[in-house]
């Protein structure tokens, strides 16, 4: 499917505004009513992320709000992106570099990714330090996680899924590591860092916490402070929205 020019656009969106459920014991800790306004006369539906991920879309044309569960215990970035109506199998491709509300970019959150190394043990673990202290540590492969290869029962299977438990060439992140080892990234993200600059290193292991390979130190990453969001909104008597930056 080729993907066109004007697929996706904020254009048009004006006005975005989440706000709480309250309810008898105050302010519900994860529920969220989104509303938005767009003045852009085309059809669209719209593509709603929260901290770059896409987590839900729209169903009509004519809808301008919806139902969010996030984490209020701790801020998050809310974005909409706009899909042109008759482009509706885009909907469901995810396309955070197409977000412009931040404007330059803000980032909140360290995210580290790693090529699953097919000479290491199938068991081998991967123990991730910030700041020299060791916060995660993650299977490389999980169960759920095939190892990758090209040729390993070469014609026993479908084309690029020719080793009996394992992704092959074009049925993973192609292009992310060698050519027939392109199996999905092992991934790792946090978003509970405080702003300012943060080391990560990432050490395989095996079993009974030995490494088995030099750590692998990621340059630097930076952590932005997000503001914070409006308190106190209210209606004024002329239908007026005030709040408190």
């Amino acid at each position: 499917m080729i993907e066109s020019d004007n697929a996706y656009t904020q254009a048009g969106l004006e006005l975005t505004l989440g706000r709480a459920v309250v309810h008898e014991a105050g302010e519900h800790d994860s529920l969220v009513h989104l509303w938005w306004r767009d003045n852009a006369p085309e059809p669209t539906l719209v593509q709603v992320y929260v901290n770059g991920q896409l987590v839900t879309t729209t169903t009509h044309p004519d809808q301008r709000e919806l139902w969010l569960i996030v984490n209020r215990s701790r801020q998050n970035r809310i974005e909409l992106l706009k899909v042109n109506a008759e482009d509706a199998d885009h909907l469901v491709q995810a396309r955070p570099d197409r977000l412009q509300t931040w404007n330059p970019p803000i980032n909140d959150f360290v995210e580290a990714r790693l090529l699953r190394d097919e000479s290491l043990p199938v068991d081998t673990k991967i123990e991730v330090a910030v700041d020299g202290q060791a916060v995660a540590t993650g299977e490389l492969w999980p169960n759920d996680t095939p190892r990758s290869g090209f040729g390993g029962l070469f014609g026993l299977g479908g084309f690029g899924q020719d080793a009996a438990s394992g992704l092959g060439l074009g049925r993973g992140e192609l292009g992310f590591g060698p050519l027939g080892i392109d199996g999905t990234a092992w991934a790792w993200q946090t978003r509970d860092l405080p702003p300012g600059p943060h080391s990560v290193t990432l050490t395989a292991t095996d079993q009974a916490g030995q490494a088995t390979s030099p750590p692998l130190t990621l340059d630097e990453f930076q952590v932005e402070a997000l503001p914070r969001p409006a308190t106190t909104l209210n209606m004024q008597s002329d239908f007026t929205l005030a709040w408190t930056d």
